[in-house]
């Protein structure tokens, strides 16, 4: 064989090995991919499963309302629940929505843009919600007791108590918000702040982040 033939064989060799090597980077970008897609299936259906329970609960505070029209102090906490209930009903409804529009043919950039705004949503829900339980655990056990026990909390408790803990509640409000605006990218450095914030995000919304920054990190490289 001489040095022509040589050539020939070796760029040859450098060809296909370049081409396998192109054909393990799409199949590895792949099964990635595949990963975090089926971990956002996964995410939507929970988010399926609690928007039905939510739905459920809703219904049922509708009935309760209704059997109890007459008396105020069960028609008006029942009323305020059922109303948080819709607005984390349209958040959940919102999520999956924003979920299932994903668009897995496009560049891991823009699929990453997506989930950080999943993220955001689901971040704001959630914060959401914690500000609203400081307040609606009141009604929640008015509504519980008469509902369930057949119990007049007024009469338990006392007024005085009940206005006192719907007082506190409203004071927690905008001290949280203050507190979050004023500490929160400080709080958010510690590790404990952030394994919070993963067990609040879920196992897979995070794990479909991991896999597509593994993923972009995989293509930066390359």
């Amino acid at each position: 064989m001489d040095l022509d033939e040589l050539k020939t064989k070796w760029t040859e060799y450098d060809r296909k090995l370049d081409a396998s090597l192109e054909l393990n980077r799409q199949l590895l970008g792949e099964a990635r991919l595949n990963r975090a897609k089926t971990a956002l299936q996964r995410l939507t259906l929970g988010l399926g499963l609690e928007a039905v329970l939510t739905f459920v609960a809703i219904a049922a505070l509708g009935d309760f309302l209704y059997t109890n029209r007459s008396l105020p102090r069960f028609a008006f906490p029942a009323a305020a629940l059922d109303l948080c209930a819709i607005v984390i009903f349209i958040a959940l409804i919102r999520q999956i929505t924003l979920a299932m529009q994903i668009d897995y043919g496009k560049p891991i950039a823009v699929i990453q843009k997506q989930i950080v705004e999943l993220q955001r949503l689901r971040i704001r829900s959630l914060q959401g919600i914690f500000l609203g339980a400081t307040l609606a655990w009141i009604p929640l056990l008015i509504v519980a007791f008469k509902g369930l026990f057949g119990l007049d909390t007024y009469r338990l408790f006392g007024a005085a108590w009940l206005s006192a803990n719907v007082l506190l509640g409203l004071a927690i409000i905008p001290l949280a918000i203050w507190m979050s605006k004023r500490f929160g990218d400080r709080l958010g450095r510690f590790p404990l702040m952030q394994r919070l914030r993963n067990d609040l995000m879920g196992p897979n919304l995070n794990a479909a982040v991991g896999f597509l920054a593994i993923l972009s990190e995989f293509e930066d490289v390359n």
